[in-house]
């Protein structure tokens, strides 16, 4: 039987595929994401060149196999065919660092392309758009043939190749010539088959000489390993600059919250930004690592969100308050607790806006805790909270002598305030000698 196709090239590169796909079996004891996109990638090639291959020998079988086999063996060849092309374009696409979702989205889109191949090959039997055979058993070229048999190859190859050269930062410069050696000639050989050579079996041949190359110029063990941990340490930065624009952003917003909240008092201005550093340095001053302490900073800024739903008249009063608008200003501290309680990602934040007012004796609001059962950040920011109080002029007062304050601090412990916080407090105040922990007059 004489073959309609010059099979000689691809039949002899199998054994070479199989060589080849038994040492990645062997060699690629780590299953990581680019070992397992190469190993798909070479397992693909060698079976599409083996089926390449039986699909030539049945088509020159003519009406000695039956249309349907004819049917089969074709459609199976263009489906792994395009196949290839996906898994070359997924291998290119597991060198990137790139964000998952961007990766995930890319990936879905060639996949969506890949359908569309399926579907034009799978209900070609029934429209003959791509390939016919006569009642002869003849294989017989359809108007989608092109399109469909290199036309979704040649776009995955395209594609996979465009990314690999817009992120050639990533590839050595003799892997570059490698790749581009294999693009170029391979880009070449399987146009020069689409065009001129239809019945000469190259296009396989090839990819398997570059999946060989990849192999041997790109992909060793050791290179995919080095790759992968670069990948990793790249997605890992990505992932902390993120979250420290997040955190930013996150600081600027509740700065912008405490500055509204403080705008509402015309005595208090920078009220929740002192209390917030003081607090910061009381949580330093008692062991806290640098995260409490930035914990406990933003919980200062916050203490007093619950204020946006007061009355300003009452915030502003002058005179002493009512019975009744001293129970409408200590609402302040639920309200806060209620707004801050919704933010999911930032949950310990309610702790210093229900509690800042609570005293350690127990007599304080709105739950009246007691010692301990009071959190340790809500005992701090009550000290700070009191603290910036007596030293900052408000409506009901004028701002008291800094040894005025310390003696302040000094009887409130252990009734108002944790007499072991407390200690911390005393030593800011010895240390100010110029007293500069106090509210600044405004320029005028």
């Amino acid at each position: 039987m004489t073959l309609d196709y010059n099979i000689s090239l691809q039949a002899a590169v199998i054994p070479v595929d199989i060589v080849l796909c038994f040492a990645v079996v062997m060699l690629y004891k780590e299953q990581t994401r680019l070992s397992t996109a190469f190993s798909r990638l070479a397992f693909a090639v060698t079976i599409t060149n083996i089926v390449d291959v039986v699909t030539a020998i049945v088509t020159s079988m003519h009406a000695l196999i039956p249309n349907p086999v004819h049917y089969l063996f074709n459609t199976l060849d263009s489906a792994l065919a395009g196949l290839s092309g996906l898994l070359f374009v997924f291998y290119v696409y597991a060198y990137s660092s790139a964000e998952q979702t961007d990766l995930k989205l890319r990936k879905r889109i060639n996949a969506a392309i890949y359908i569309a191949d399926l579907f034009l090959l799978l209900t070609n039997p029934l429209t003959g758009w791509v390939f016919t055979y006569d009642e002869a058993g003849n294989y017989i070229l359809q108007t989608l043939f092109v399109p469909v048999a290199y036309g979704f190859p040649i776009l995955f190859f395209t594609i996979g190749s465009i990314y690999v050269f817009t992120h050639r930062e990533r590839y050595k410069k003799s892997q570059l010539i490698a790749m581009t050696l294999s693009i170029v000639i391979g880009g070449a050989l399987f146009l020069l088959q689409m065009l001129f050579f239809n019945n000469f079996l190259i296009t396989f041949y090839f990819a398997s000489i570059g999946i060989l190359i990849i192999y041997l110029s790109l992909e060793t063990p050791e290179h995919h390993r080095l790759v992968q941990v670069v990948a990793e340490l790249r997605e890992a930065r990505v992932r902390e600059a993120a979250l420290q624009e997040k955190d930013r952003l996150s600081r600027e917003i509740m700065i912008a919250l405490s500055k509204a909240v403080d705008a509402k008092d015309h005595y208090t201005n920078g009220h929740s930004e002192r209390v917030a550093g003081y607090a910061r340095e009381i949580a330093r001053r008692m062991g806290k690592t640098e995260k409490e302490q930035e914990e406990i900073y933003e919980l200062g800024l916050l203490h007093d969100i619950g204020k946006i739903g007061i009355r300003e008249d009452i915030i502003n009063k002058e005179s002493k308050l009512t019975e009744a608008e001293f129970a409408e200003i200590k609402k302040h501290t639920v309200i806060g607790w209620e707004i801050l309680k919704t933010i999911n990602e930032i949950p310990w934040l309610y702790k210093g806006a229900r509690w800042h007012h609570e005293r350690f004796d127990g007599r304080g609001y709105p739950d009246g805790l007691a010692g301990t059962d009071i959190p340790e950040e809500a005992r701090i920011i009550c000290l700070a909270d009191s603290y910036d109080a007596m030293t900052s002029k408000r409506s009901y007062s004028s701002p008291k002598a800094q040894s005025e304050v310390r003696k302040e601090i000094i009887r409130c412990s252990g009734s108002q305030f944790d007499p072991q916080i407390a200690v911390y407090l005393i030593q800011m105040i010895d240390e100010d000698r110029d007293f500069l922990l106090r509210e600044r007059p405004a320029p005028e």
